[in-house]
């Protein structure tokens, strides 16, 4: 939405010296593929004239080489004038085709910027609804589950900056501000998917504790790793790892995220160690996120005070507790999550375009 303004300088003596490099650079270039083409084969007077030809195209190679530093030097010493200092970018070339480069990284970097302000928004909204959840019935989250989670947000967020734009520059315009509807209602939605989630997750826990006697309910107490803050903390990260896949942009603007090898890489790890944490593959990683013992079925649930189960989806839940297993319908639940935001942000871009 910028005016951008990009000045050039103009230096018609350098200007020479480089398309007269470059010229020759590339008539060299033809050279060798017409040897490689008709590649001689017999008499040794005639391979010996091959190997003088190629050792000239090698000096001549150099020495254009040699001219076109020189002269890209020169240009780097040129003093710059009034529109150099007033406009944000300057191209050393008389030629409009740098105006290309600035669209393609503006877009890119915009795209960037309202990717990365979508996923701390539904960051916000998720973090909060699961600190409160947990708040209400007096748990909290541990001082490594939250370093653990600070470490895995920056560590993506790095990786979202490293998307380079494409070379061509698509007819689509990118959503001019954060603010568009597309982006509110992108946000809403998968906010609603994620609640819908961590609250069927939350119910399904509730009744593994015992709020009378059990320490790790205690409001201003020292933290003890229960059901509750266990399986809460791994379908929270879910939510948050499965954002920068959702809101990860690609085309027609910046790479896809499969091209995007750090981006992919990070995100195969965090959901590998994810729910090898949530099915108890490898102990040690869950001992070290201070993860507590997940229960096996419904028979662990606890009958007391607030922690009964009732309503037809907390029934629902408990029958599918018993037929599979609580660490599966947690793993499944998590998986379901990162499938339904993400068909479901695909429709919202289609819906918009």
């Amino acid at each position: 939405m910028s005016h951008v303004g990009i000045s050039i300088i103009s230096v018609p003596e350098v200007e020479a010296k480089q398309r007269k490099a470059l010229n020759g650079l590339a008539k060299i270039r033809d050279e060798e593929k017409l040897a490689s083409v008709t590649k001689t084969k017999g008499a040794p007077l005639k391979k010996d004239k091959e190997k003088k030809k190629k050792k000239s195209r090698k000096k001549a190679w150099d020495e254009h080489l040699k001219e076109l530093a020189a002269a890209e030097d020169e240009l780097n010493h040129v003093s710059l004038g009034d529109a150099s200092v007033a406009s944000p970018f300057t191209s050393r070339v008389t030629s409009i085709k740098c105006t290309k480069d600035v669209l393609q990284r503006g877009r890119c970097t915009l795209v960037t910027m309202l990717q990365i302000y979508k996923i701390l928004g539904v960051n916000c909204l998720v973090n909060a609804l699961v600190l409160s959840s947990l708040h209400l019935v007096g748990a909290k989250q541990g001082d490594t589950q939250l370093t653990a989670v600070g470490f895995v947000v920056a560590g993506l967020f790095f990786f979202v900056t490293k998307g380079q734009p494409l070379n061509k520059l698509s007819k689509t315009r990118p959503p001019a501000s954060v603010l568009s509807v597309q982006a509110i209602v992108s946000i809403a939605v998968q906010f609603a998917i994620h609640f819908v989630f961590i609250m069927a997750v939350t119910s399904m826990s509730r009744g593994y504790l015992d709020s009378k006697y059990d320490p790790s309910l205690v409001p201003d107490g020292a933290f003890n790793p229960n059901t509750l803050n266990t399986a809460t903390f791994l379908i929270t990260m879910e939510a948050t790892v499965t954002t920068f896949v959702v809101n990860y942009r690609g085309r027609p603007f910046m790479e896809d995220l499969h091209e995007n090898k750090l981006m992919m890489r990070g995100l195969q790890f965090c959901f590998g160690n994810l729910f090898i944490c949530a099915l108890e593959i490898f102990p040690p990683i869950n001992d070290l996120l201070q993860l507590a013992p997940l229960p096996s079925s419904t028979d662990e649930m606890v009958y007391e005070g607030t922690t009964i189960l009732t309503g037809i989806h907390l029934q629902l839940l408990r029958k599918f507790i018993d037929a599979i297993g609580f660490k599966a319908t947690l793993s499944l639940f998590m998986a379901a999550d990162v499938i339904v935001a993400y068909f479901a942000e695909k429709m919202i871009i289609r819906l918009f375009q």
